[in-house]
């Protein structure tokens, strides 16, 4: 069915209310600040932003890009009534530590720097998924495994989905399995099998036994797995198909099985070095009945070689132990590439093999493999075989047969026909599983993602799963800035760091900018709507954002599709460089084999350079062999793949090439010099990944080199001080099983080093000599690139989108100082600027990213546990109180139906007294008024204050008596337009308007304490057959009280629309609380009327304060006199 999409997202300023609007039809008018904002504020209590885990839950699209609101959304600082709560819910989201995965062997995270997170971005564009599944009969926990992101998990039919692997080590998953006799069992084999030019490599097979809650690894293995199977009865035997090395021969390769619940795995089916399985499969009506597809195939970066004597397809029929090659009998001739296999559940008979061979196609047998005839040999079943040939089999019909392809491809007459299966959300499809107890409900893995149907096929929900693959990552000079980058088979996307929303970065924000799934995206720095993005085969396009346009300015506009490099003018990576001047706006660079220039917007290309390559032509060749072909451009060799200029030196530049070649020039490309043979240890054709010229010095540059496509797995990283001469290697404090994509120079801090490997971030403050770890709470994931912002480290993950730390002044302090940090009892840090950003609001649809926390983050230092509370107090210019925090958790003196969840929320204020680095956010806003303790609104949140205005303030930090003081500016919005005396007039009416409600809550108070004192004393005097006089008279003087407070507030209501319910509507309580909502929302002067409201409430409490007065001084004065002289207590009025 087709969900509409209702967008809410507007922008409100100065007072201007916005939210769902109700039907004219309705009895009741629309309430601006009511019941709904203390929703959305609970909302955000008990789902705030960012998660604990790494990742918040998922919703799908239904079905395209349109789906339902994600439950956890802030609410921006212009919506009075709910904005500070939500705010101080994301205090406390902040403050509660998350659980980090391991870093890499050998790094570690600097002490200090725990309560720093990673933001994950978005966005919830695809990335490749390798295998799902689901547990049979349970229409809620389906499986996700993804070639470069884990796994993730749904448990509630598709509606959210989390990740389930981050913990672990390792990424790249090619199979996963549920055990049909026990869903606690799930097995999960590392690596990829889908061997294309960006695979990552595994390191064995891990187990769940709690539904995929918490992993064990069960054996190490380097290397891919692609599929496993588990014994239909017995959950401790389970099979895997091991492909084993993608780049290289190994022995650990082939069919390997478990009967012990993976304590131990026998290898029970091998070839050779060069072989391994590419398919498993058990009969499950006989498990004894074991079929498997050996492949041989090697990668290497110039080629993709899928075929050879050692594939073919075997049967065991005694549990594994014994195997026998199928040949002949139908089987084709010659040599074979990738086999898949599948055995119908419902008659162990059936059983199909698709098969890469000359004479190739679908083929079927009847009678469990004694026998095969070709079904099908369309080209459509076996276009790029080694990316594909899975089988599913329906459970309860052996001529149903679905085949994942390029398209989702159905047959019903046993292979003989298919048909396209629409509505899918992408294509590249590479499992299907299908619900034995339940065929209608099915999920289908494809380079999108995943796909949910559950009904048999017809319709498609598809998961928004933030596991893009970025192949490299930008950043423009908007303000908030905004990134982009090229995804793996998703297109180019961006979007911002930073939604100024009272919400997430919804996935609505990010947008295409030209270009495609590969390559370098490079936005015009004066002029940031301008984008350059690239494409394999060397398309590269200009995008206006203004108008959407999109034209193709490439250097040679011819299409090579399925040549080899030697056949092409020039020769252009899959990811061929573009990168800008720094000194030139107008200067644009994009690499093939040569570096070319253009100063037009690509309407005309120079050739700065010869060829910059080994431009060996035995790499050059026809790749795919020997049976298909695949020239996709991931396969052209002896290109440039890195290319940066000197952001000192105009026409500095420097080249890497995919070969293992370094040259530089000094004259933008006139004369170049090959400083490869310097680079000792260089190993021969490693690509060159990235080159970092040197901020601080025009003839110091870094380089990483990445030789795992050599099966090669080390880090590789250099610097040079001068021009290429001599080199010195930086890696020696690395993980040596660990490879790089990318180092980064801190432009802000000397000899400061970001680099982005394979399993995450590490980092250097003293050039390389030692390294740290930065993971902090990023899952395990390959960093492919990564920018230094300001004062953010933006991530491009290949597998998990962007992320985004903020606070890297703290990272560069932390480093530097952690030694002395150990000898204080305390720090405080420097705390950065904070703006005071105009926000829109609205609700949020589908999955978002999460914005940087609304207010000022506040790093501070912890030696020990502190014996006291701790204070963090505000002070502006004047010395004034604006706020204050502290270790305790604050008390809600206010109430709603919620009170419970309020004081949960309001736990965000509480510093936490751990050990060791804490941070705190101040939602720049003053102390709140107080509030009457179990008194309903409707409207209105007074706890929360004004925001405060821009300007200087003090941050007091106060631990065990002594104090520590650091300067805070915040810095007004770059787009406002409001004057600075409107601003303090709007602050100076806020704080009148709350102190009159603190006064009326004292009031309040005070009456209320009299009154029970009354009535107590009432209780006890009941049976006095002497005091019946004093009762009676404490008796009026309670009704007069309840008149005034009656007036006050709703005392009676119990629930907050009471208050709406009631007859005499809101009293003055609930007319004191909007307004002070009203005055704080969006800036500016505050309004006559609101003004004149104000007048009108103060008069009336002024009149009933004063009524009050009188009663306490003159009725309750009188009573107090004839009870002392009776001998009763007298009641206490307090001040």
């Amino acid at each position: 069915m087709q969900v509409p999409f209702f967008p809410m997202i507007t922008v409100r300023r100065r007072g201007v209310p916005s939210g769902p609007r109700r039907s004219k039809s309705s009895s009741r008018k629309p309430r601006m600040f009511s019941r709904r904002r203390r929703e959305m504020y609970m909302e955000r209590i008990l789902s705030p932003l960012p998660p604990p885990a790494p990742c918040p839950k998922l919703l799908p699209v239904l079905p395209a890009d349109v789906g339902p609101v994600h439950p956890s959304f802030e609410v921006p600082r212009m919506s009075g009534a709910a904005r500070r709560p939500v705010l101080l819910a994301l205090v406390l989201s902040l403050l509660v530590a998350s659980l980090a995965a391991a870093a890499p062997a050998g790094l570690q995270d600097p002490p200090g720097l725990s309560a720093l997170k990673y933001r994950n971005i978005g966005p919830a564009w695809g990335g490749r998924a390798t295998r799902a599944t689901g547990v049979p009969g349970n229409p809620n926990v389906y499986f996700a495994a993804t070639a470069s992101g884990g796994v993730w998990r749904t448990t509630d039919g598709g509606i959210s989905w989390n990740p389930v692997f981050d913990s672990q080590p390792i990424s790249s998953i090619g199979s996963i399995a549920v055990a049909p006799s026990d869903p606690n069992v799930v097995y999960a084999g590392s690596g990829e099998a889908n061997i294309r030019g960006n695979v990552a490599a595994g390191n064995g097979i891990y187990k769940s036994t709690d539904g995929g809650t918490t992993w064990s690894h069960v054996w190490v293995q380097e290397g891919q797995i692609g599929t496993m199977v588990v014994h239909p009865a017995n959950p401790d035997i389970a099979f895997a198909a091991v492909l084993g090395h993608a780049f290289g021969p190994n022995a650990e390769r082939g069919v390997y099985r478990t009967t012990d619940g993976g304590k131990n795995w026998k290898q029970v089916l091998q070839k050779d070095v060069d072989t391994g399985a590419s398919d498993v499969a058990l009969d499950p009506s006989n498990p004894q009945i074991v079929f498997a597809g050996l492949w041989q195939a090697r990668r290497r970066p110039w080629e993709m070689t899928s075929g050879g004597p050692g594939s073919g397809l075997w049967v065991s029929r005694d549990g594994g132990d014994t195997w026998k090659q199928l040949t002949g009998a139908g089987l084709p001739d010659g040599l074979w590439g990738k086999v898949g296999v599948a055995v119908a559940p419902s008659d162990g008979r059936r059983v199909y093999a698709i098969i890469e061979a000359e004479k190739g196609g679908l083929f079927r047998s009847d009678d469990g493999g004694a026998t095969w005839e070709l079904a099908s040999a369309s080209r459509e079943l076996r276009q790029r075989a080694w990316y594909y040939s899975t089988l599913t089999v329906s459970p309860v019909d052996p001529d149903e047969v679905w085949a994942p392809q390029v398209p989702m491809l159905k047959s019903i007459d046993g292979g003989r026909t298919f048909r396209h299966v629409g509505n899918i959300h992408h294509g590249d499809h590479h499992d299907l599983w299908i619900d034995p107890k339940n065929p209608k409900r099915m999920i289908v893995a494809h380079d999108g993602g995943v796909d949910i149907s559950t009904t048999g096929g017809e319709s498609w929900v598809q998961a928004q799963l933030p596991i893009g693959q970025l192949y490299h990552v930008a950043v423009d000079n908007r303000v908030p800035f905004h990134v982009a980058g090229a995804l793996q088979d998703m297109g180019t996307a961006q979007g911002p760091s930073d939604s100024l929303t009272g919400g997430g970065i919804s996935h609505s924000l990010w947008h295409g900018v030209g270009g495609g799934e590969a390559g370098w995206v490079v936005s015009d720095p004066t002029d940031p709507d301008v984008v350059y993005a690239g494409e394999y085969l060397g398309i590269i396009t200009r995008y206006d954002h203004r108008t959407g346009e999109e034209r193709n300015i490439s250097v040679w506009p011819d299409n090579p599709s399925g040549w080899g490099g030697a056949d092409m003018r020039y020769r252009f990576q899959w990811t061929a460089p573009i990168a800008g001047s720094p000194h030139d706006p107008k200067v644009i660079y994009h690499a093939g084999n040569v570096l070319f220039r253009t100063t037009d917007g690509g309407q005309t290309w120079t050739a700065i350079s010869g060829d910059l390559t080994r431009n060996d032509k035995t790499k050059q060749q026809w790749s795919g062999g020997p049976i298909t072909g695949d020239n996709t451009g991931v396969e052209t060799y002896c290109t440039i793949f890195a290319v940066a200029e000197s952001p000192l030196q105009a026409g500095l530049i420097w080249t890497g090439s995919d070969d293992g070649l370094v040259h530089v020039t000094e004259d933008g490309g006139t004369t170049w010099t090959n400083v490869t043979a310097n680079l000792k240890g260089l190993p021969k054709w490693g690509t060159v990944s990235l080159i970092e010229p040197s901020h601080f010095d025009a003839r110091t540059a870094y380089v990483v080199v990445d030789a795992h496509r050599l099966d090669d797995m080390r880090p590789y990283l250099w610097k040079t001080t001068d021009l290429g001469r001599t080199w010195r290697r930086l890696d020696g404090g690395l993980p040596k099983d660990v490879y790089l994509h990318a180092v980064r120079e801190d432009p802000a801090a000397r000899g400061t080093l970001y680099l982005g490997t394979e399993r995450g971030v590490a980092f250097s403050i003293d050039d390389g000599a030692t390294w740290s770890s930065l993971r902090l709470n990023l899952p395990t994931v390959a960093v492919h690139d990564l920018q230094v912002k300001d004062a953010s480290l933006v991530l491009g993950t290949h597998g998990r989108s962007a992320w985004v730390l903020d606070d890297l002044p703290l990272v560069r302090t932390v480093a530097a100082t952690a030694k002395s940090l150990e000898s204080e009892d305390f720090h405080l840090f420097a705390a950065p600027d904070v703006t005071r950003w105009i926000l829109a609001s609205g609700r949020i649809p589908g999955w978002s990213g999460t914005n940087p926390p609304r207010g000022a983050r506040i790093h501070y230092w912890l030696k020990d546990e502190p014996k006291g509370d701790i204070t963090l107090e505000v002070l502006d210019a004047a010395g004034r109180r604006v706020s204050r925090m502290s270790s305790q958790v604050p008390e809600v003196t206010g109430s709603s139906e919620y009170v419970e969840e309020e004081k949960e929320g309001l736990k965000g204020l509480a510093l936490a007294k751990k050990k060791g680095g804490q941070m705190a956010v101040w939602p720049l806003t003053w102390d709140g008024a107080e509030m009457i303790p179990g008194s309903k609104l409707d409207s209105g949140f007074p706890l929360i204050g004004p925001t405060a205005l821009p300007g200087t303030y003090t941050l007091r930090l106060t631990v065990d008596g002594k104090t520590a003081t650091t300067p805070l500016r915040v810095l007004p919005d770059p787009r406002s337009t409001d004057k600075p005396e409107d601003l303090e007039a709007q602050l100076r009416f806020a704080l009148d308007v709350r102190d009159q409600i603190t006064r009326l809550t004292r009031t309040v108070q005070r009456l209320q304490t009299v009154r029970k004192q009354l009535a107590a004393r009432n209780d006890l005097l009941a049976q006095e057959t002497g005091a019946a006089d004093l009762v009676k008279a404490s008796t009026d003087l309670i009704a007069q009280l309840d008149a005034i407070d009656g007036k006050l507030h709703n005392p009676t209501a119990e629930v907050s629309y009471d208050v709406l319910a009631m007859k005499g509507g809101a009293r003055l309580y609930s007319r004191l609380s909007p307004l002070f909502e009203f005055v704080k929302n969006g800036d500016g002067a505050p309004t006559q009327g609101m003004r004149d409201v104000f007048a009108a409430c103060k008069q009336e409490l002024d009149t009933l304060e004063a009524a009050l007065g009188a009663l306490l001084q003159t009725d309750l004065a009188a009573l107090n006199t004839k009870a002392a002289a009776g001998g009763y207590p007298g009641v206490w009025v307090a001040d």
